[in-house]
């Protein structure tokens, strides 16, 4: 057998003991160059003999050794080694057990080839040498040490890119200002924004038209918006900024055209129209008024005719409207995103979520252009946190 399958079946169950997140958990000898533990305070002494804590620093995946060692859905596992063999980024993949130790052409290709595995529900560990921060500040038991740092190799979920820096939290052994271990290491997410994609609509649009109706019509649009089948929604009320309602129940007081108060907002009559007194009324005691759109909505409308229709009537009444719309979708994003020459990855078959916007669509789209806020441990997309059309 060759030599490098035998020495790589001898980890294989060293590297399941230790496998509980995308980092493995443990504490792994490092060697470096020890500290002469010179100067430091009280509250970061360099010169504390021995003592483990916590540090927050960045850590650097170096490189990988170009093997995987996969376990779990055997049938798809072997499947998708034969089809990389056969794309040239594998060498050849060969079972122990319910391992599969699959051998890749170029280290660099180990994240990505990981990922196809684990879009078929397997686990992918995979060594990797990493280095953290020149120094690293590490806290525990009162004591804050400014130690050195190290390098280390370990088994770890390969969905980090080699070269790659992400701040990580973890455990760390401090000797003699030295980190000489470290272990239950846990990657911060990388926040990526505004990233364009193509995604495809799994649900055709829902468009909502909506007309405003001018303050001063707001009365007689209602009986026209009623024949046109829409649901309206009258304000016969003011906006006052920043006035509280006694403030406002003095500013109106003895106006008949007045229902009620609030804070920020007059009620008045649905048939009082008169916005110019009711502005003057307010400027003269400090306050300036603001007179809301009523609003005609037409739900889930096959085209814009009705609303249409109803604009052209409402101005023959000498009504001011306009008429705008909004929509909700359901798309699906690609299983992969790129952004900055790196390619992130969702989930199988892509990840479905809804969408919201206004404006025309195109009839008929089965696609439409997004930009995408995510947040992302190494290669691995792990929350959504925005989608907007573009």
């Amino acid at each position: 057998m060759d030599k490098k399958i035998i020495y790589i079946i001898g980890a294989v169950g060293l590297v399941l003991i230790f496998l509980i997140e995308p980092f493995a958990i443990g504490v792994i000898q490092s060697a470096g160059n020890a500290n002469t533990g010179k100067g430091g305070d009280a509250g970061s002494n360099s010169s504390v003999a021995s003592f483990t804590g916590t540090a927050v620093a960045n850590i650097t995946i170096v490189r990988y050794e170009p093997y995987l060692l996969v376990t779990g859905n055997n049938t798809n596992a072997g499947a998708v080694s034969n089809r990389l063999i056969g794309e040239g980024k594998v060498s050849y993949a060969s079972w122990n057990g319910g391992t599969l130790i699959v051998s890749l052409k170029s280290s660099k290709d180990v994240p990505s080839v990981a990922s196809e595995f684990e879009a078929g529900n397997a686990t992918v560990v995979a060594t990797a040498y990493i280095t953290t921060s020149q120094k690293v500040t590490v806290s525990g038991n009162g004591t804050s040490v400014d130690a050195e740092g190290t390098s280390i190799s370990m088994q770890i979920n390969p969905i980090y890119y080699e070269g790659s820096t992400h701040e990580a939290q973890f455990a760390a052994r401090v000797d003699a200002g030295q980190m000489v271990g470290m272990g239950q290491i846990s990657m911060l997410p990388t926040i990526v924004k505004g990233v364009p994609v193509e995604a495809k609509i799994s649900m055709p649009p829902q468009e909502t038209y909506s007309v405003a109706v001018a303050w001063k019509g707001r009365a007689l649009a209602k009986q026209l918006a009623a024949a046109a089948g829409a649901t309206y929604k009258e304000k016969s009320y003011v906006y006052v900024a920043n006035a509280s309602k006694e403030a406002l129940d003095a500013a109106v007081a003895g106006k008949s055209y007045v229902t009620g108060t609030q804070p920020g907002i007059i009620s008045v009559q649905n048939n009082y129209t008169d916005s110019e007194t009711i502005g003057r009324d307010l400027l003269a005691k400090g306050y300036t008024a603001v007179f809301p759109d009523s609003t005609a909505t037409f739900s889930n409308a096959s085209s814009a005719s009705g609303p249409g229709d109803l604009v052209a009537n409402l101005t023959a009444a000498n009504i001011s409207a306009t008429v705008s719309a909004d929509w909700t979708a359901r798309i699906t994003l690609p299983e992969t995103i790129a952004k900055g020459g790196r390619s992130y990855y969702g989930q199988a078959g892509g990840i479905e979520l809804a969408i919201e916007g206004s404006g025309p669509l195109k009839e008929n789209a089965t696609a439409m252009n997004v930009s995408v806020d995510f947040e992302a441990e190494g290669s691995r997309i792990v929350k959504i946190t925005a989608v907007n059309p573009v």
